[in-house]
């Protein structure tokens, strides 16, 4: 019996700290859990009273978890994840004799009757294989406490608060997808400082151990000194209330000179840098305000920052225009081992007219089908398939789609304080307030967090946790309801056995191989 599972923390967790998606939700489960259950298994008990060796006994039984998934991902080998885990997830692919060892405990079995109907596989074996089952979740101890069957969800309080600080309206692009109405207005170094202040007041007060800041606008380089100065200054209240403090810089690479990069580096902020195709593709998008494209500028900013040993994660808008170009664009994000996120362009007041950046679904679905294949042919050590389907979170179970409404606050550059950071104009509060979270969270206005159980289409879905019912504000202007699907269900519905296959190719290839 074979089963193949990436148990290294270091690639199965998509790099720690950064954020390749700034939609993404903070993690409902700590890596650190996630981490010994990975790493770890080989020491639990199979069960509570379990005498090490001993299959003899039939008083305990385990149970396949309910809500598994499989499918076969090459000839003879399987694999299996749960979706609606509320905990860790896991994916293994498992060979047909161990997908046939799990299929046993359908049914309520003990490990006794395990080894009497696989009795040519050693006792200890059978135990190691058991465990591991049990400790990727794909097995339940039947009188397991409720909480240990991934039922239960964690507190919200002490995972990591987000906050989008709105450096400057300026940009020195003309993005026509862009939120941002642009003008010359800026965070003045007084209102910073006192966004930050209030980021920590509200930190304090919901006992965050951590803190992510997004340095954004606009174009945040162009005012990079105030950025690094601002950093410090959070650098010091973190230290001070003993609460960590990560951050990225969200930029288009234009302006990222050499010695910015430098000072980036040695100031510990992650780069997220948008790059929508290669060449003509991406100037199609992203030009300069007079029509000159862009890519030579991005592309002499991803150099300097691969020489600076200080790689960024790529943000890549897709929509109709530049969707033919994406194969050509992961081949040179994969030949350079460069981390990326997937994002569907998104309607809204400033691009509402722009016919040729929308998509129809089957049109999406075929486009990313061909990035696919590419990806299969050049599979990364790394683990992908969090970051290929738009603002859902593969792997990352969560209830809701983002953070909006819960644990992010957007400040923009007047130190308003608003939920999402592309209606920066909807302020709730501002930086004023005593505890600006508090505000965000109790505000009735139009756009509010809802769980994804109470999203019309949403409640039978085996995804629904891995979709939470896609970009609320989006649904929300498509379709003037928070409550239903997401425009896009379709086309995640059609993709995720895709890139849960793509996931499986690189365990195969890179993961740990257990032979019992």
């Amino acid at each position: 019996m074979n089963v193949w599972a990436d148990l290294d923390p270091l690639w199965s967790i998509s790099h720690e700290g950064e954020t390749p998606n700034e939609c993404r939700p903070p993690d409902e489960c700590s890596l650190t859990d996630q981490r010994v259950v990975q790493c770890g298994w080989r020491d639990q008990p199979l069960l509570p009273e379990e005498n090490p060796g001993d299959l003899n006994s039939d008083s305990s039984q385990l149970q396949m978890s309910p809500s598994l998934y499989w499918q076969e991902c090459t000839a003879g080998r399987w694999l299996i994840c749960n979706p609606e885990q509320l905990t860790t997830g896991h994916l293994a692919v498992l060979d047909g004799e161990a997908l046939a060892l799990l299929h046993s405990f359908e049914q309520p079995a003990s490990p006794a009757e395990a080894a009497r109907s696989f009795s040519r596989v050693p006792p200890e074996s059978l135990l190691s294989l058991l465990r591991l089952l049990v400790g990727l979740g794909f097995l339940l101890p039947v009188q397991a406490d409720p909480a240990q069957d991934g039922s239960a969800w964690p507190k919200e309080e002490g995972m990591i608060l987000s906050a989008w600080l709105h450096i400057t309206n300026a940009c020195n692009l003309a993005c026509q997808y862009c939120y941002v109405r642009k003008s010359s207005e800026h965070l003045a170094e007084e209102t910073a400082r006192r966004a930050v202040q209030a980021i920590f007041r509200s930190a304090r007060r919901h006992s965050y151990r951590a803190v992510h800041l997004k340095y954004a606008g606009g174009e945040p380089t162009l005012r990079l000194r105030q950025v690094l100065a601002l950093h410090d200054y959070a650098l010091a209240l973190g230290a001070e209330a003993q609460i960590k403090v990560s951050a990225s810089l969200l930029t288009n690479g234009v302006a990222l000179s050499e010695r910015a990069v430098a000072a980036l580096k040695d100031h510990h902020i992650r780069v997220m840098l948008s790059l929508d195709g290669l060449g003509r593709q991406h100037d199609l998008q992203r030009p300069f305000g007079h029509g000159q494209g862009s890519f030579a500028y991005v592309e002499r900013a991803l150099n300097r920052l691969l020489a600076a040993s200080w790689p960024p994660s790529v943000n890549v808008t897709v929509s109709r225009r530049n969707l033919a170009g994406l194969p050509a664009l992961l081949e040179y994000l994969l030949e350079r081992d460069l981390p990326f996120a997937l994002s569907y362009y998104r309607e809204h007041g400033c691009s509402a007219n722009i016919d040729d950046l929308r998509f129809e679904e089957e049109e999406m679905i075929a486009g990313m089908r061909a990035a696919f294949a590419v990806i299969e042919r050049r599979l990364p050590r790394r683990r992908l398939f969090d970051s290929l389907l738009d603002r859902t979170h593969p792997g990352l179970a969560s209830r809701y789609a983002c953070g909006m409404g819960r644990n992010y606050l957007v400040i923009d550059q007047r130190g308003g304080v608003a939920r999402c950071h592309a209606a920066l104009g909807q302020t709730i509060t501002t930086i004023a307030a005593e505890d600006p979270l508090e505000a965000v969270r109790g505000s009735s206005g139009e756009l509010r967090a809802l769980p994804v159980e109470v999203k019309e289409g949403c409640q039978s879905c085996r995804w629904r946790y891995w979709c939470a019912g896609g970009c609320p504000l989006q649904t929300y202007r498509l379709t003037g309801r928070l409550d239903v699907r997401s425009p896009n269900c379709a086309i995640y519905q059609a993709l995720f056995p895709d890139v849960l296959r793509l996931e499986a190719l690189r365990v195969l290839k890179y993961g740990t191989l257990f032979t019992f």
